[in-house]
């Protein structure tokens, strides 16, 4: 009788443990599901017309570099260190081919894989909820989603300094080949770009800061001694971490002097605007696809007032929900490190030595304040969940009610965002690049085979059309003796000397950056403007010959 009762009560137990854990399997897949559907959604609004518009100057600058026909051409004559981007830019061409769609791809792809590290980075020293939100918010990001459609090396330097600074934060001892990849990715991402270094080195240097701060609070037997303290470090993860940090850190002595040789070129910061004056809101605005609505609807203004307030959102967590882990464990820590001071130190940087803030200079860093958005409102929803159920006195399932919360904010966050987005800020219809594609294929298209009696002048450098008109297959030839600037006059000389019957005078990137008058004056009486087509950012001059055998 005893053992039935005891069959019995075990089996009701089961049943019971059992109801519980398809529960709790239930809440387990809330999270996969989540970020399943961040994840497509972000592939939608990085591949939906990825190669509707044009390439523009830099990212033909791009494909001119990795066009030269060797690895080893491809990386010469870069002033931002030593052109490791444009090295595998080079190999990706050469596995996917040259259309505008597949050299894209590469920041596309890397760019969903980014949305997911962040969410992992999140989800691993926070929780679920503040993931999802980190992931939606980073989803319908504008620098984001910009850069993401661009043939250029951001997105995916930053996927890499992410995912090594992913497996350097975790606690877990890596594998040998989790070691070496990190050092792989941490040093070609230091020789792509300097702020993607001073990223690395914020991001090692909060890491050890980190680390030797939990190392001390940790306590030990009474009789190990400070050696043996030591020795226990270098062995751990703590350890492991500072020999990555280490092997990084020889590269970047063997770097400093191209780095002073590059920084001291005027080149390389000549174009760079002042700095805004209100720095971190300025980038916010990049972030939320420049959000002017005004008052409190004006996204970028709020969430640095959000930014500023997030250590005391820390500590009454810490004292209002409990504290799960120690102070020195807290992910705000390392973000406010890489976000905060990548920012701090480009501005002083450009306060005092040169100008140095460029918005997309700012993509290596954008993980990081992403992620306090993610654990900030995630910390905001458990306190008030909190103080919710202390009122009610109720003893419901706080974590369940916190994840449902956050899943209704970042539907609603991406839903007017994505709204305002695409219908009303129109970034898929705007066409903000410059249209050297339209005006290639407007020459190939009305140039004849023969042009004996055409004289093609472009500014700037013909290179940038003729990249598309190779790849067109084209017969059209643009006139190589062109200079950044004015028109030579060694070309207006040229069209004086020949008389061709037709001079076409193409422009694209800036056109308030371009001489008009000085080709206009030149060609004056011999020469009339007979037609004008504008493109965007670019515009087509085609003047015929009145004198002698012209027109006239």
């Amino acid at each position: 009788m005893q053992n039935d009762e005891f069959v019995d009560e075990h089996s009701s137990q089961k049943d019971g443990s059992n109801f519980d854990d398809n529960r709790n399997q239930k809440n387990k897949h809330m999270y996969p599901i989540a970020l399943g559907v961040i994840l497509v959604f972000s592939a939608i609004m990085r591949f939906r017309g990825l190669d509707t518009e044009s390439f523009w100057l830099d990212e033909l600058t791009t494909l001119h570099a990795i066009s030269q026909g060797t690895w080893k051409a491809t990386m010469e004559g870069w002033l931002s260190m030593v052109g490791m981007g444009t090295w595998l830019m080079y190999f990706w061409k050469l596995i996917v081919g040259d259309s505008d769609f597949a050299l894209r791809s590469l920041s596309a792809i890397t760019g969903i894989i980014l949305v997911y590290i962040v969410a992992e980075f999140t989800r691993r020293f926070h929780d679920e909820k503040a993931a999802i939100i980190a992931a939606s918010m980073f989803s319908i990001s504008h620098l984001a989603i910009l850069y993401s459609q661009e043939f250029r090396p951001y997105m995916f330097t930053t996927m890499f300094i992410w995912l090594s600074l992913l497996l350097i934060r975790s606690e877990r001892r890596l594998s040998r080949n989790e070691t070496i990849l990190c050092i792989t990715l941490l040093s070609f991402s230091y020789l792509v770009h300097y702020v993607a270094g001073l990223v690395i080195v914020l991001g090692l240097l909060a890491d050890f800061f980190i680390r030797v701060s939990q190392a001390i609070c940790t306590k030990h037997p009474s009789e190990t001694t400070k050696l043996d303290r030591i020795i226990m470090y270098m062995k751990g993860k703590s350890g492991q971490c500072l020999k990555i940090s280490f092997a990084v850190a020889m590269l970047a002595i063997f770097m400093l002097e191209k780095m002073r040789h590059d920084s001291s070129n005027t080149n390389h910061s000549m174009w760079i605007n002042d700095t805004p004056t209100r720095p971190v809101v300025s980038l916010f605005d990049y972030f939320f696809a420049f959000d002017t609505r005004g008052g409190i609807t004006d996204i970028a203004e709020a969430m640095w007032y959000f930014v500023l307030i997030t250590p005391f959102l820390m500590l009454a967590h810490r004292f209002l929900v409990g504290k799960k882990r120690r102070l020195s464990s807290e992910s705000e820590w390392f973000v406010w490190a890489v976000g905060g001071g990548t920012m701090l130190i480009i501005v002083l940087y450009s306060i005092t030595f040169r100008n140095l803030w460029v918005s997309r200079y700012f993509v290596f860093s954008m993980p990081a304040w992403y992620i306090l958005f993610g654990v900030g409102i995630a910390r905001v929803i458990d306190i008030l969940v909190e103080i919710n159920e202390r009122v009610e006195k109720a003893s419901s399932r706080t974590e369940k009610k916190s994840m449902v919360i956050a899943m209704i904010f970042s539907f609603l966050f991406v839903l007017n965002s994505a709204h305002w987005y695409v219908h009303e800020y129109e970034y898929y219809e705007q066409g903000g690049r410059s249209d050297f594609k339209g005006m290639s294929q407007w020459l190939d298209t009305n140039v004849e085979g023969n042009q004996s009696d055409i004289f093609i002048i472009s500014q700037p450098y013909a290179k940038y059309w003729d990249l598309y008109l190779d790849r067109m297959d084209s017969h059209v030839i643009i006139d190589e003796h062109t200079r950044w600037g004015h028109v030579s006059s060694g070309q207006a000389n040229q069209v004086i000397d020949d008389e061709p019957f037709e001079v076409i005078h193409v422009r694209g990137h800036k056109l308030s950056m371009w001489e008009y008058d000085s080709l206009t004056l030149a060609l004056k009486p011999d020469y009339e403007l007979v037609t004008t087509l504008e493109f965007i950012e670019g515009q087509i001059d085609v003047y015929h010959r009145t004198k002698n055998s012209g027109l006239s």
